[in-house]
């Protein structure tokens, strides 16, 4: 998978920082973009570890992109947030595939279809690429601080790797 790009948004990016997988997001795509507005929400706050992470991954590992103004960003604005809107508008203009968690944005990027990839896709992936030995333990984790993930995607993610 390393010939593709993606756009990034905030929540996956912030997920790897927390489990200290960055890495997996060099291995899995060619390029990674990241809205100003994205890098900005997940970098501000240098009092967070994770922040600290991703500021100097991405400074090393991302390109960054000027956010947009346009008739989409406006039609969507009334739905997501600010990363949000700026993370599918520039995958929708770069016609790739988007780094994304919240349920309201994947819901907008089908509509638009905008293919989506979560945290715990990324981790499939990464297991079935050889990147990583096991998922349970990273869902776990991810668990452990407070990431919201569902049971039964949770069940469906471990059932498809065989854990």
């Amino acid at each position: 998978m390393t010939a593709t790009i993606i756009v990034a948004d905030a929540s996956p990016l912030i997920a790897l920082a927390k489990l200290d997988r960055l890495e997996l997001l060099n291995s899995l795509f060619s390029t990674l973009y990241v809205p100003v507005t994205v890098h900005f929400e997940v970098t501000s706050d240098q009092a967070r570890p994770d922040a600290r992470l991703l500021k100097s991954f991405l400074d090393e590992h991302s390109v960054p992109h000027v956010d947009m103004e346009n008739s989409f960003t406006q039609e969507i604005s009334r739905i997501l947030d600010a990363g949000e809107i700026q993370a599918l508008a520039l995958a929708k203009e770069l016609n790739c595939g988007v780094l994304m968690d919240e349920l309201r944005g994947r819901k907008i990027a089908q509509r638009y279809e905008i293919k989506t990839v979560g945290i715990l896709g990324l981790l499939m992936q990464s297991k079935q690429l050889g990147l990583i030995e096991e998922v349970a333990p990273l869902i776990e984790e991810l668990q452990a601080q407070n990431y919201r993930l569902s049971a039964s995607l949770i069940k469906s993610v471990l059932d498809r790797v065989g854990e």
